[in-house]
């Protein structure tokens, strides 16, 4: 069951990713799925198995998991500007993130663990409901809505 008291520390803004102008900027944007946008706590990102605290303004990238500590949460926005916060102890894996900037065409899937998670669709979403995917220990949403909470329960 969520509890609100969960995401009080959470408030998610919608923005844009800035253009970039470089060739090499464009590169690396093209491969980062995601910014942190707020963060509250005790939040860390494993990427090729090495974990590190994340900060406001970090990338995140298909693959990365994330993890919430006790009274904690992170929001961040995907490039198709879905958003996506986890509640306090959550562990979090962005899966799959492709995205066309050009064409809003693109396909996600989000792994939850544990914890809880609030989704709210972006483009892809809009273009595609049939492209977004979350996984949980006991099901898989394909997910239809714009806006919706999952709790995973820890064992």
């Amino acid at each position: 069951m969520w509890r609100a008291s969960g995401w009080a520390g959470v408030l998610l803004a919608s923005a844009s990713l800035l253009g970039q102008g470089s060739a090499a900027a464009q590169e690396a944007t093209a491969s980062q799925a995601g910014i942190v946008k707020v963060l509250q706590g005790d939040v860390r990102a494993e990427r090729s198995g090495k974990t590190r605290p994340l900060a406001t303004g970090e990338r995140l990238y298909a693959g990365d998991r994330v993890l919430t500590g006790a009274a904690s949460a992170v929001g961040f926005t995907l490039r198709d500007d879905t958003l996506i916060s986890l509640g306090s102890n959550s562990q979090f894996l962005l899966e799959q993130f492709a995205y066309n900037d050009k064409t809003d065409e693109g396909s996600v899937a989000v792994r939850l663990t544990k914890g809880t998670l609030r989704y709210v669709s972006g483009l892809i979403g809009k273009r595609s409901p049939e492209s977004q995917r979350l996984s949980t220990p006991t099901a898989t949403i394909g997910i239809r809505g714009t806006d919706f909470i999952v709790e995973v329960a820890g064992e």
